[in-house]
């Protein structure tokens, strides 16, 4: 178990089964923070027979975080990461590229939007959803306001729905060169994803 992973996913965001395994640590997090409020609480009450007390207005303050965890959980919950199998081969195809990443989920005020692979490579951002119901034109809407903002333009952004399509697009991008601003991207699109 990694405890840092409890408290700062963004080390950890990208890698393969990222979301199954960072839902389990939601769970224990918010698990966690409910139990201290709650021993805080009873520790109060145990030593005081009252409600009156300063260990109270603690627990009450301490079920802040946890129900910031608990909305947290509930993401993760909702999310199931990309198919094994499929994940295999895209990992065999790119080997350990810096510029690729799975299981990224972007929310947006309108809709979320769940990406099961992604690459960036010479000025081009390919994805591949399992999620028929993406909206691409929003998606692209989407991420593209954030790229902007980090002075990253003329970012070519495709959104792919069928694997062996996205498989071979792979393979073409294999064929690129780096333009040298994809970390730089890829930093921007992780940070904005759950």
């Amino acid at each position: 178990m990694n405890f840092k992973r409890l408290f700062s996913t963004d080390k950890f965001k990208g890698e393969r089964n990222y979301l199954s395994i960072q839902r389990i640590y939601e769970i224990i997090r918010t698990v966690l923070l409910f139990a201290l409020s709650a021993a805080v609480y009873l520790i109060g009450f145990l030593t005081t027979h009252t409600n009156k007390n300063l260990l109270t207005i603690v627990a009450v303050l301490g079920v802040l975080p946890a129900a910031k965890s608990a909305v947290n959980m509930i993401m993760f919950i909702r999310f199931k990461s990309c198919d094994k199998a499929f994940s295999e081969k895209v990992s065999k195809l790119i080997g350990s590229s810096s510029e690729s990443a799975f299981d990224l989920v972007f929310t947006s005020y309108e809709k979320n939007y769940q990406v099961a692979h992604l690459v960036v490579k010479s000025g081009s951002v390919i994805c591949y959803t399992e999620k028929a119901e993406l909206n691409e034109e929003n998606f692209s809407k989407h991420i593209g306001t954030y790229l902007k903002a980090e002075n990253y333009k003329d970012i070519t952004i495709k959104v792919f729905k069928d694997k062996d399509k996205y498989l071979e697009r792979l393979k073409a991008l294999s064929e690129l060169k780096n333009s040298g601003n994809e970390e730089g991207i890829m930093n921007v699109l992780k940070s904005i994803s759950l």
